[in-house]
């Protein structure tokens, strides 16, 4: 909550400055938000990830560990605004490839190595608009395919989950002509809890949770 606050925060604080000062005078006097539009990101993500041991039966746990996840992605996105006066309303879907992993050695189940490899989402967009400038909020569904390897040295176990969660976030977004405008946006993505029964520890449950943060920039073309 702390990183989507101090973000908004950044944010809200770029109308006022130099850049976006620069941004409202160089780019076009008049702009129609409203309309489809389809566009490339490309971004950094970072997260954490939690999980423990639960003996099935008794739900016993003896151990539990959290460890961070982090690696470029990007992706497509498209969407549609509707612009209200200087509100725009809109609506956006993306899918993205990631290479966000990372990995732990726990005590029973040997190493854990897991990997976020393709992740999307449908959102709302709220924004208000200053000339060819967008400050903006989002949110909605996130979904993500998780990939999970187990490796006790002897025995090694695989597993393959698709989840879905929330995301939020906000963003800046500028209209440098009257068809192509770019964006930079951070988000926020709780994904929810996932369980394996890894082959390397039959006889417990591995209940795992993803949270991730990410920034992006983007290009998009107005049709």
């Amino acid at each position: 909550m702390k990183s989507i606050l101090l973000a908004s925060a950044i944010l809200a604080a770029l109308p006022g400055s130099a850049f976006a000062a620069d941004a409202l005078s160089s780019g076009p006097a008049v702009y129609e938000w409203s309309g489809p539009y389809v566009g490339v990101q490309l971004g950094y993500g970072w997260g954490d990830v939690d999980s423990h041991d639960s003996q099935i039966g008794n739900g016993f746990s003896d151990w539990a560990d959290s460890w961070s996840s982090n690696g470029v992605l990007g992706g497509i996105h498209l969407g549609y605004n509707q612009a209200y006066g200087s509100f725009v309303l809109g609506a956006e879907g993306d899918i993205e490839a990631s290479g966000m992993s990372g990995s732990v050695d726990s005590e029973f189940a040997g190493n854990i190595k897991t990997k976020i490899d393709v992740q999307g989402s449908l959102r709302a967009r709220l924004g208000y608009a200053m000339g060819p400038a967008l400050l903006y909020a989002t949110g909605g569904l996130a979904v993500a395919h998780f990939k999970t390897k187990y490796d006790d040295g002897g025995t090694t176990d695989d597993s393959s989950n698709t989840k879905a969660g929330w995301t939020v976030g906000a963003g800046l977004e500028y209209a440098f002509t009257q068809n192509w405008t770019t964006r930079v946006e951070y988000r926020y993505s709780d994904f929810g809890k996932f369980t394996d029964n890894p082959a390397t520890d039959s006889g417990f449950l591995y209940p795992t949770e993803v949270k991730t943060q990410a920034v992006r920039v983007g290009f998009s073309y107005k049709f």
